[in-house]
């Protein structure tokens, strides 16, 4: 309840905007890029398998890999990159963000709104800026008002702003949502409703935030998520469910929906049905640390704080109790104001929870793929896909806290940051 209550708030602040014009800028910051790239370093990490490649080679033509392995030879024609004793990893993902999510000029959140979606965009587009520079390559935004996030993913894929490869839900289907709906056949028109209202928006993925009733009951029952799932899946969509509670996390699986977001407080049965249903678990573990830590910056009641202390003192031991008990775990850092640039945090936290390096990447890459229907095109350094590629001091394999020392940059081809060659 507490969860569905603080989801609405934060809600409230992005609903107030519109829908922003846009114009293209008259010099939109553009990288430059060649025909073919080839990356040297002394170490690739190979997702699949988790091992490390040593003299790593990899041959980059348009925005694809072409080809990448150890000691590779070099087309004559390719403009080397020589990035140096690094470790170099594919492009992260975070299947989980809030891109409009800002601290306001005070250095808060939660005071007022915005004045209008035009300055929520701007914020935004730092953020996802940020996000890019982290070596953060795609996002799944779960949850913005007035279309924001759609308008933003649009400048991304035109270029006229830089940040990593979006999917985007738009608005969130929340209780609020069913006001007025007095019968079970009302609710369920209400949710298909909404859902194609998504689609017809331009969204990529459908977000609801479930939730239990003070009896213990989820706000949205097993068929009610199926409604959405099955109107979702007839535009190709996928359903990712905010939920807390174990009743609200069953109700959601049984439904169908693909990733459950938080869950927090599972209990066994709960996992039985995750693993039975192959439904990803996005944790969100480093989340309540940041919040209790800027506790001055957010302005929220005293109920709310006594639920992130919760959240802290078990979601670490929740994550590894699902872990054993088989279920899928992607990363997603939940990038809330503050955390934006900040999102391999999260791979860290997993690494807390009881994940080991290689499997912490995997979730931040390779399995942050499959859950949003991206294999094949990124999560891996391989032959086909797109060449998002980062470059990190060290081994994160030895030392997770390297995915926070990000010096190499290069998004489907271009490079975006680069603090390691001479160009």
């Amino acid at each position: 309840m507490w969860a569905r209550r603080f989801g609405n708030r934060l809600l409230a602040f992005l609903l107030l905007l519109s829908l922003p014009t846009c114009t293209r800028p008259q010099n939109a910051n553009r990288p430059a890029r060649a025909e073919r790239f080839a990356l040297r370093a002394a170490r690739m990490l190979d997702v699949t398998s988790g091992q490390v490649v040593n003299g790593a080679v990899i041959l980059v033509e348009g925005d694809k890999v072409s080809a990448a392995g150890a000691n590779l030879s070099i087309p004559r024609d390719a403009k080397v990159l020589d990035l140096g004793d690094v470790t170099v990893l594919p492009g992260l993902i975070d299947a989980h963000t809030h891109i409009t999510y800002h601290f306001d000029p005070s250095g808060h959140f939660g005071l007022e709104g915005d004045a209008s979606s035009d300055i929520t965009l701007k914020y935004a587009e730092q953020n996802a800026r940020d996000t890019l520079n982290a070596g953060v390559t795609t996002i799944r935004n779960l949850g913005a008002g007035g279309r924001v996030d759609i308008t933003l993913r649009d400048r991304v894929n035109r270029g006229d702003a830089q940040g990593p490869r979006m999917l985007v839900s738009g608005e969130p289907l929340t209780s609020d949502d069913m006001a007025g709906a007095g019968n079970a056949t009302e609710r369920l028109a209400r949710i298909r409703e909404f859902v194609r209202a998504r689609v017809k928006e331009g969204v990529d993925v459908i977000k609801i935030f479930e939730g239990v009733y003070p009896d213990g009951e989820a706000v949205f029952s097993a068929e009610e998520i199926r409604a959405a799932v099955d109107e979702a899946q007839r535009a190709g969509l996928r359903v990712a469910v905010h939920a807390h509670e174990a009743a609200a996390v069953k109700a959601a699986v049984r439904g169908g929906c693909t990733s459950i977001e938080h869950g927090t407080f599972l209990d066994a049965e709960a996992m039985r049905l995750l693993v039975s249903h192959h439904t990803a678990l996005v944790p969100t573990l480093y989340l309540p640390t940041h919040y209790l830590e800027h506790k001055g910056q957010f302005a929220f009641d005293d109920s709310t704080w006594d639920f992130f202390e919760r959240l802290r003192a078990g979601n670490l031991a929740n994550a590894l109790r699902a872990k054993k008990a088989g279920v899928w775990i992607v990363a997603g850092s939940d990038a809330v104001a503050g955390v934006h640039g900040h999102n391999a945090r999260e791979i860290e936290w997993l690494v807390k929870a009881g994940l080991t390096p290689a499997e912490a990447l995997r979730a931040a890459t390779l399995d942050a793929a499959r859950l949003l229907g991206l294999e094949d095109k990124v999560g891996e350094i391989r032959a086909g896909e797109f060449a998002d590629i980062i470059a990190v001091e060290g081994d994160p394999l030895k030392d997770i806290s390297t995915v926070e020392r990000v010096r190499f940059v290069m998004k489907g081809g271009q490079v975006f940051r680069d603090d390691l060659t001479r160009r």
